[in-house]
């Protein structure tokens, strides 16, 4: 099992490139059943030249002093070590399908479909389900969700709780709701069925 939150976000994907692939955020589909999109930060490292004065050229002040010339801002010398780092970020959407396990770690294919952002509307994201109170349909809170556990596959198996009565009962282990389809996401709130709780079992 995959804990999404310690082993996916912020995760850097291994590649040939000098742009580092970063996961920003992790996307399911509302019905809690699987991982579908991940939100990639591109960012992209080059080192350019910019005319930044290099104060520690001191041979070559002297001279343009000793030869009578003038210093000023337009003529203070640059040297080749005057170099500043750039970052060009860009970020992109790429279906988790494009991902593969490999050596206990995702790596992201070479070639990526583009996907436009607009896909994101219908979908919840790790950092919405995180903290999310989980409910009974009768209003009783269970606990709330510490954290997300997929498949390889991005399957949702289920969800580590904290700060609930069930949660704070079973401290000694990690609560652990197990997701099948009457578990539901409405209105920010994760809901099971009343007298369902026998379903929150020590992880």
């Amino acid at each position: 099992m995959i804990k999404v939150g310690k082993e996916i976000q912020g995760h850097k994907f291994k590649n040939e490139s000098s742009a580092e692939l970063i996961v920003k955020q992790v996307y399911f589909d509302q019905t809690l059943r699987q991982a579908t999109y991940v939100e990639v930060e591109k960012k992209e490292i080059s080192n350019e030249k910019d005319a930044i004065p290099d104060h520690h050229a001191d041979e070559m002040l002297h001279s343009i002093q000793a030869s009578g010339g003038q210093f000023t801002p337009d003529n203070y010398p640059v040297t080749d070590d005057d170099r500043k780092e750039r970052d060009a970020n860009e970020t992109m959407i790429v279906s988790f399908s494009q991902l593969s396990w490999q050596n206990d770690v995702y790596s992201l294919r070479e070639s990526q479909d583009e996907i436009q952002a607009t896909v994101l509307a219908d979908q919840c994201s790790y950092k919405s389900l995180n903290k999310a109170q989980v409910l009974t349909e009768s209003g009783e809170e269970l606990g709330k969700v510490k954290e997300i556990v997929i498949d390889k596959s991005g399957r949702i198996k289920g969800f580590e709780l904290s700060e609930g009565f069930l949660s704070n009962f079973l401290s000694s282990d990690h609560p652990f709701l197990k997701v099948d389809e009457t578990v539901k996401y409405q209105h920010d709130k994760i809901i099971v069925p009343t007298d369902d709780q026998h379903r929150i079992k020590k992880a």
